[in-house]
């Protein structure tokens, strides 16, 4: 399995123990007209995981399409609609998986980002209440 893969199936197996496998959903589309789907979606609590690696963004013989401006431009709109469409997005690439790339480029674990959002989450709920 590849290093992609295996982060895709960290990220998967760390959203099931955390929301339960029943409320989480692979290729969730969340647009009503677009065709744009997340990676992984936990639609109850309107959060997504997209995972960027290295595939999306180098290929044999050049860029690939998140390499270039208007693959990133698509991006940003996905995401921007996504919010606008009451969507949490958290994202992450492969330098996230990495212990040393963490530290090289201060980054944050994938799990404690995700527990970061859920704890905003629960803020958010308590404040409303």
């Amino acid at each position: 399995m590849k290093a992609g893969e295996l982060n895709k199936q960290y990220l998967l197996n760390l959203l099931n123990r955390l929301f339960g496998a029943e409320n989480v959903v692979s290729e969730y589309k969340f647009h009503p007209v677009r065709r744009w789907r997340f990676d992984y979606a936990v639609p109850d609590a309107c959060l997504s995981v997209e995972y960027n690696g290295h595939g999306g963004f180098i290929k044999a013989g050049g860029m690939s399409r998140h390499g270039s401006i208007i693959g990133l431009t698509g991006d940003c709109e996905k995401i921007n609609q996504a919010i606008a469409h009451g969507w949490r997005v958290i994202q992450f690439t492969a330098l996230h998986f990495q212990h040393k790339d963490r530290i090289k480029h201060k980054l944050t674990d994938p799990e404690t980002t995700i527990m970061q959002v859920i704890a905003q989450i629960q803020t958010e709920k308590e404040n409303k209440q």
